[in-house]
């Protein structure tokens, strides 16, 4: 029987973990409402030992690596290694997957759960039966949501459009980098029949930014997704 938990994955760059005390904040919210347990953390203390975790497992100088947080209904807490990345940082990333949009609804989509990766998993599976790498979520009103269980950005002109969406950290963070790049950023969900309207589509997650090619069969672009990714990574200036 597959273990129920709550998750997060934290992004580790140049050997620091970010974004901690928003991740804990996250998963304690989520503890309080569905385990009835408080998760409340000293952040620092726990960076530090997910950097440590990093050390341990010789993640490169050179790439961000992640590290995934796990709180049990019993009140455990477990900490994964989650393999690297590409880049140094949030980034765009290179891999822009075709994307199909699939009609579904996760229990306690709000909350981030191992059931609703589960679910994000099997609609992964059913888009790669209809020759895609990547689902985007659509509600019952047809409203566009989430990508491979992220928040999902459209692009028309200078305005970016969002939809409500399970809480984020990164999808807040997008939020700014948005502001941060110059666009209009407006809280207003695309719908699948508005579709052939959108220039672009990508999401936000601890990878960093991801554009889709193309949805349902429309192509794409990826010119404000870079913006986006370029003020991203620059809310957190080297040192």
């Amino acid at each position: 029987m597959t273990e129920l938990c709550l998750y997060q994955t934290v992004h580790v760059a140049r050997g620091r973990a970010r974004n901690v005390a928003a991740h804990a904040a996250l998963l304690d919210a989520a503890s309080r409402a569905l385990f009835r347990r408080s998760y409340a953390p000293d952040p620092a203390r726990l960076a530090a030992r997910i950097e440590a975790l990093a050390a341990a497992e010789r993640y490169p100088a050179g790439v961000s690596g992640f590290v995934r947080l796990e709180l049990t209904p019993e009140g455990g807490e477990r900490l994964l290694a989650a393999g690297i990345s590409l880049y140094d940082g949030y980034a765009l990333r290179s891999l822009s997957p075709a994307a199909v949009t699939l009609r579904y609804d996760p229990l306690c989509p709000e909350a981030p759960t191992s059931a609703r990766e589960a679910a994000e998993l099997l609609a992964a599976r059913l888009a790669a039966l209809r020759g895609a790498a990547a689902a985007v979520r659509c509600d019952a009103e047809e409203r566009l949501l989430t990508a491979d269980g992220a928040p999902l950005f459209a692009v028309r002109g200078h305005t970016v459009y969002t939809a409500p969406a399970p809480a984020s950290v990164e999808g807040c963070l997008a939020r700014e980098a948005v502001r941060a790049a110059g666009l209009t950023l407006r809280e207003e969900p695309l719908r699948r029949r508005e579709l052939p309207r959108a220039e672009e589509l990508f999401y936000a997650d601890h990878r960093g930014i991801t554009a889709l090619s193309r949805c349902d069969g429309q192509p794409l672009m990826t010119l404000v997704a870079e913006r986006v990714a370029e003020a991203l990574e620059g809310l957190f200036p080297k040192k």
